[in-house]
């Protein structure tokens, strides 16, 4: 049984043979009940536990791997010409990560305002790992068109390719098995591929739970972009919530989430350094920015939705301690760097 090379919707059998294949480079990841108090059992799927830190690792396994084993001309190129990518960063750690295990040639572009924790987290995972730093237009319209030509080598989309998808989804998978009763998840969204692969994932295993779409309000272009029915940007400010947040959608992700998702919540900066202090100090668990939104929307909203057993994806825990320490404290500003 293997998987079809070329996909263009998420299964549940796809994404069981590909849990299959990357499942012995990963951890499973823990769902936990969360510890505070309310009026919902809220749980917590703790990928801040996974290898580097982030769930994006699984896409990145599971793109190497899946082109490896299924689509032999596109490894040759892949072994002879090396792996390019675009991140602000998680991707791009994991994707080192890979690169580094398998022994392949590695280059990211990132903007230039990628933090100095995960800029040298892409080092400690691939010392040899080329890393362009660009200007943020520039790095928008790299993450847009898939394509960078200034560097060799294939590029892997973090975003749209359906390998990377199918990884993404083994985390609804997983907490589908261990809950098969929740009635939402709430998925933080960046480039919006983690949102996508659940959703499908939720749909083609026939679950009832609701998915939503978590932005942060200081660039919350998908809320935006489904409000007027087609992709608009919207004004970013850049915030300690780094791993989500822009003033664009992809186009192309935009028109294959549209109809899978039952709605988006914004949360501001203030309401996630709550959550991620809740998650601290009452769950034990740590978290970066993006991480802690799912969490924060599921503290804002939990009562007037009804929901009984809803799941927050912690999705990251890249974050500088000192960002951390200052936001919990607040000795920091929950906006501006």
């Amino acid at each position: 049984m293997t998987i079809t090379p070329v996909l263009d919707t998420v299964s549940t059998r796809s994404v069981s043979h590909m849990r299959d294949l990357i499942q012995p480079h990963l951890l499973r990841t823990p769902l936990l009940r969360s510890k505070r108090t309310g009026p919902a059992d809220t749980y917590l799927k703790c990928e801040n536990l996974q290898i580097t830190d982030s769930f994006k690792v699984r896409g990145a396994f599971s793109a190497l791997l899946g082109y490896r084993g299924f689509q032999p001309e596109v490894w040759e190129r892949i072994v002879r010409d090396g792996v390019v990518t675009c991140s602000s960063g998680n991707f791009a750690q994991g994707l080192a990560h890979v690169t580094a295990e398998l022994g392949i040639p590695y280059s990211v572009v990132v903007p230039e305002s990628i933090t100095a924790a995960k800029r040298s987290q892409i080092i400690r995972y691939n010392p040899d790992a080329r890393i362009t730093e660009v200007p943020y237009p520039v790095w928008q319209r790299t993450m847009v068109t898939s394509d960078f030509p200034q560097l060799p080598g294939f590029f892997l989309s973090s975003e749209t390719d359906p390998y990377v998808s199918l990884g993404l989804a083994t985390v609804g998978l997983e907490v589908l098995e261990d809950l098969p009763t929740v009635d939402a998840v709430l998925v933080p969204y960046g480039g919006g591929n983690l949102a996508y692969s659940i959703a499908s994932l939720l749909r083609e295993a026939g679950s009832q739970a609701s998915v939503y779409a978590v932005e942060i309000s200081t660039g919350a272009p998908l809320t935006a972009s489904l409000r007027a029915g087609r992709p608009v940007g919207v004004p970013y400010t850049p915030s300690f919530v780094d791993g989500i947040g822009a003033g664009f959608v992809i186009p192309a992700q935009f028109e294959r989430i549209q109809d899978r998702l039952a709605g988006t919540f914004t949360v501001t900066p203030q309401e996630v350094a709550a959550a991620l202090s809740s998650l601290a100090f009452t769950d034990k668990i740590i978290s970066e920015g993006a991480g802690a939104a799912a969490y924060a929307a599921v503290l804002k909203h939990e009562a007037a939705h009804g929901w009984k057993r809803p799941c927050a994806i912690v999705s990251g825990a890249v974050i500088d301690p000192d960002v951390l320490l200052q936001t919990m404290t607040g000795t920091r500003s929950a906006v501006g760097a």
